[in-house]
């Protein structure tokens, strides 16, 4: 299991010795929440902010769109040259052209689904993406419960990914985002997902890096 630390969830005020703590050798990502007020209620920070957070850190970065204008945003990341490059699929009607541009850059591309969107909306772009994001709670609402239905939702999508693998040999990876705890991260584990982003988990005890050991742990 790798895990991705959102920096949303993070004291903003002591951001410069929050990077420090999380080390490379533990920390898989560095999950980025970009929100534009649009897509989602809430504003956040967009790429100055995580152009400056790249430069403070080695462990690679998990851009997460959440904007409403995702062929705008996505290129002002190119340049950072982050792990993945995440966006909605409810945001844009040519999810395969924004993924081609973003792979283009040697980026790996990421699709987001929201808890409304229908699982199967999403099956036939596996294809054409490195990872895709299952929402667990709604988008941009920060210290949500983690939505129970959500492991149907992943146990499904997993079972044709993994059709799609082993017929290609093409490695897609499934990431959730929201209400990750110690609690729930093995059962997320047993239904096929590779990256868990958690926030609040992480930071709230001011050790996050114990919090991250925490979880590969429980998957051990």
């Amino acid at each position: 299991m790798k895990i991705a630390p959102s920096l949303l969830a993070a004291p903003l005020t002591k951001l410069s010795d929050t990077l420090k703590a999380l080390k490379k050798d533990e920390t898989d990502f560095l999950h980025l929440d970009v929100m534009d007020g649009h897509f989602v209620p809430q504003l956040s920070y967009g790429e100055a902010i995580c152009e400056a957070i790249s430069k403070e850190t080695e462990v690679p970065l998990d851009v997460h769109l959440m904007v409403s204008r995702p062929e705008a945003e996505a290129p002002k990341y190119f340049n950072m040259k982050p792990g993945y490059i995440t966006f909605h699929y409810e945001t844009t009607s040519f999810p395969i052209r924004l993924a081609q541009s973003i792979r283009e850059k040697g980026i790996k591309a990421g699709l987001a689904v929201n808890p409304v969107t229908p699982i199967e909306a999403i099956t036939d772009l596996i294809p054409y993406f490195d990872m895709f994001l299952i929402m667990s709670i709604e988008p941009g609402f920060y210290g949500q419960s983690f939505l129970e239905n959500s492991y149907d939702r992943i146990s499904r999508f997993s079972k044709l990914r993994n059709e799609y693998s082993l017929k290609t040999g093409n490695e897609v990876l499934i990431e959730v985002d929201g209400g990750v705890t110690d609690k729930n991260i093995r059962q997320l584990k047993d239904v096929g997902v590779n990256i868990c982003v958690a926030g609040s988990f992480v930071f709230k005890s001011g050790n996050p890096g114990e919090k991250i050991r925490e979880l590969k742990m429980k998957c051990q």
